[in-house]
C-alpha cells in the first residue's frame, strides 16, 4: 500500500503508537497481541478498541477468518483500514456494533479500564460471543499500577479481585495470567526482571540484574528499533512462535496464587 495513501493518525497518549510508544509501552502491547495470537486461527475476531491497527492486523495474519477492529475513533478506524486494510469500525464498547453471537474471540486490551460502566462492556462482550467462544482482556491493577500517579485516559481501574468477580459472574474457565511483576515477595529470582527494587539498592545486585536481563531478555532494557516500530504486526508474529526467554517481564505468565506476587497487569482467558 502507498504510504501517502494512510490516513495518518496522530498521537495523543491514549493509544499505542508504535512509531513513538516507549519502550515498556511498546513490548507490553505487543507481547499481550502475541499471547492472543494463540488462540484465534480459524476464528472470527473482534479487537475492540483496536486502535491503530497494528494487534488486529497481526491477528488476522496470525490465522484469524476474520478480524473486526472497533474503535470509538473514527480516525482511529481510518487509519486502521488504510494502513492495514483492516475491517474498522467505529463504535463503543458498552455498544457494540456487532449482532449477537457474531465472533468466535474477543481480544480487549487497554480497553475496560477506559470504559464508564465496566459491567455493561463485559455484557456486551457476552452478546457478541458465540457459545464457547473466548474473551480475552487486560486490565491494569489498581493496586500497583495507582503507584505510578492518576492515568487520566483512565476512568474504571479495578483491583485484582473487582476484576476477577466481574468475569467470574459472567464466564466461565477464566484464566489468569501476570504481566510486568512489582513486587515479587516469594523470590529473589523475579527481582532480576524488575528495574525498580529494594534489591538494586545493592549496587552488585543492580548491575547482575542488568547483565542478566542484557543476555537472557533483551526486551526489558532495550528500546525497538526503528524497524521493529514500523512492523509491530510482524515483531507479534515472531514473538508468538518462539520459546519463552528467562526473566523477561513483559511475558505474560500464568498468575501464582500462593506466592502473594504483585503485577502491573492482569490478562484472563474467558469462556462464554
Amino acid at each position: 500500500m502507498n504510504p501517502r495513501n494512510v490516513f495518518v493518525l496522530e498521537p495523543t497518549g491514549e493509544r499505542m503508537m508504535p512509531e513513538s510508544a516507549d519502550l515498556f509501552t511498546f513490548w507490553e502491547h505487543v507481547y499481550r497481541y502475541a499471547f492472543a495470537s494463540r488462540f484465534v486461527k480459524g476464528k472470527r475476531v473482534l479487537d475492540i478498541a483496536c486502535g491503530e491497527g497494528y494487534g488486529a492486523a497481526a491477528l488476522q495474519k496470525a490465522g484469524a477468518s476474520h478480524v473486526i477492529g472497533v474503535d470509538i475513533s473514527e480516525a482511529a478506524c481510518l487509519h486502521a483500514h488504510s494502513k492495514y486494510g483492516i475491517d474498522a469500525r467505529p463504535g463503543t464498547a458498552e455498544q457494540i456494533p456487532l449482532a449477537e453471537g457474531s465472533v468466535d474471540v474477543v481480544v480487549s486490551f487497554e480497553t475496560i479500564e477506559h470504559v464508564p460502566n465496566p459491567g455493561r462492556f463485559l455484557d456486551e462482550c457476552v452478546r457478541v460471543l458465540a457459545p464457547g467462544g473466548m474473551l480475552i482482556v487486560s486490565t491494569p491493577n489498581k493496586s500497583v499500577y495507582g503507584r505510578r500517579g492518576q492515568n487520566p485516559f483512565h476512568c474504571s481501574e479495578m483491583s485484582v479481585e473487582e476484576f476477577k468477580a466481574a468475569l467470574g459472574s459472567r464466564f466461565e474457565d477464566c484464566r489468569f495470567y501476570a504481566q510486568q511483576p512489582a513486587s515479587p515477595l516469594w523470590s529473589l529470582v523475579w527481582s532480576l526482571t524488575m528495574e525498580k527494587t529494594r534489591w538494586n539498592r545493592i549496587q552488585a545486585f543492580s548491575r547482575l540484574s542488568r547483565a542478566l536481563r542484557r543476555i537472557f531478555a533483551p526486551k526489558a532494557i532495550r528500546p525497538p528499533t526503528k524497524e521493529q516500530r514500523e512492523s509491530a504486526s510482524e515483531v507479534i508474529l515472531d514473538l508468538a512462535k518462539k520459546p519463552r526467554r528467562f526473566l523477561n517481564p513483559h511475558l505474560l505468565r500464568p498468575e501464582q496464587d500462593f506466592d502473594r506476587e504483585q503485577f502491573t497487569y492482569l490478562v484472563a482467558t474467558a469462556i462464554r
